[in-house]
C-alpha cells in the first residue's frame, strides 16, 4: 500500500460546506499507521539540522510563545515529504477550492507549547502573509494529537473568506482585526467562531482569506500540527517578501511552480 495514497471520500456537502464557509472539518484522513509514522517524521525533522527548511522566530523571543514554527520540511526529510505529496490531501484540496490543479506552496510545522507562557494565536487570516497575486489558496492543518480548547485547537470565522484579503497582523502584538473590516462588508461573517476540536489523524481545511485563531496550550504536552498549503497552478508572484521566494529572484508576475513548488493534483474542477 501506498503510504498517504487512497482516496478520502469527500462528499458534496462538505464542497459545498467549504465554500460558504471558509473552512470544513474532516475526520479520520490517516490511519493509525499513517499518523505514527508521521509522527516519528516530524519528530526527526524538528530536531534535525535545517539544510533547507527554515525555523521562522520572526527575530523575537515571543514568538515562540505564540507558536513554533519550521517551514518546507520536505525538502531536508523523506518521512515528512511522503505526507506533504500525498495524493489523498492534494486532492482533497484540488477539489474544495474547485481549482484544475494545484501545487505545493509550502509545508510547515506549528507546534504550540504547553504552559503558562503560551500565548494565543491571534485573529488572523493567511493571505496577507503570502506572496501571491491570486486568491484562493488553503491550508491543510493536520492535527498529530487529539485537539480541544484547552491545548490549543483551531477556531475560524464562518463566512470570513469572503471579505478579500485585509492588511497583516503581527502575530506577538495583534492588532484588531474585526475593526479592519469594512462596515459595508460585516454582514457577510457569521457570529459565532466554529471550535474545531478533533482527534489526532483529523484536520481542517480553510481558505487563506478565512479568520482562524487557536488558544494558548494549558495543557502539559506539546500541541503538534502538520500543515501543507496549497495554491491554484498559475498562482502569480506579487513581488512581496518572504521566506520561501526571497532567495529565488522572481519578478512580480512570475508563476510560482517548478521544482520548489510541485504540482501535486489534477483533474476537471468541480
Amino acid at each position: 500500500m501506498v503510504r498517504f495514497g487512497g482516496e478520502y471520500p469527500l462528499t458534496r456537502d462538505q464542497i459545498q460546506f467549504y465554500r460558504e464557509n471558509g473552512f470544513v472539518q474532516l475526520d479520520n484522513v490517516l490511519t493509525a499507521e499513517e499518523l505514527e509514522f508521521l509522527r516519528n517524521a516530524l519528530e526527526e525533522a524538528v530536531m534535525a539540522p535545517a539544510r533547507h527548511a527554515v525555523v521562522n522566530s520572526d527575530g523575537r523571543s515571543d514568538y515562540a510563545k505564540v507558536f513554533y514554527q519550521k517551514v518546507n520540511i520536505w525538502r531536508d526529510h523523506e518521512g515528512v515529504r511522503e505526507f506533504v505529496f500525498s495524493p489523498r490531501l492534494a486532492e482533497i484540496a484540488r477539489r474544495l477550492a474547485g481549482f484544475r490543479a494545484v501545487r505545493l506552496w509550502h509545508d510547515h510545522a506549528l507546534i504550540k507549547m504547553p504552559g503558562p507562557d503560551s500565548r494565543p494565536s491571534p485573529w488572523h487570516q493567511d493571505l496577507p502573509y503570502w506572496p501571491m497575486n491570486e486568491e484562493g489558496a488553503l491550508s491543510c492543518w493536520m492535527a498529530l494529537d487529539d485537539v480541544t480548547v484547552h491545548n490549543g485547537c483551531m477556531q475560524f470565522i464562518p463566512g470570513t473568506h469572503r471579505l478579500g484579503k485585509l492588511p497583516p497582523i503581527n502575530l506577538v502584538q495583534p492588532q484588531d482585526i474585526f475593526s479592519m473590516i469594512p462596515p459595508e462588508k460585516k454582514h457577510l461573517i457569521g457570529k459565532e467562531p466554529y471550535v474545531a476540536e478533533m482527534k489526532a489523524g483529523s484536520c481542517t481545511f480553510h481558505d487563506g482569506r478565512t479568520f482562524h485563531y487557536a488558544s494558548p496550550n494549558r495543557s502539559d504536552k506539546p500541541r503538534r500540527a502538520m500543515v501543507v498549503i496549497y495554491m491554484a497552478d498559475g498562482t502569480t508572484y506579487n513581488g512581496k517578501r518572504h521566506i520561501c521566494t526571497d532567495p529565488l529572484g522572481l519578478q512580480v508576475g512570475d508563476r510560482l511552480e517548478g521544482e520548489l513548488f510541485p504540482l501535486l493534483a489534477e483533474g476537471e474542477p468541480e
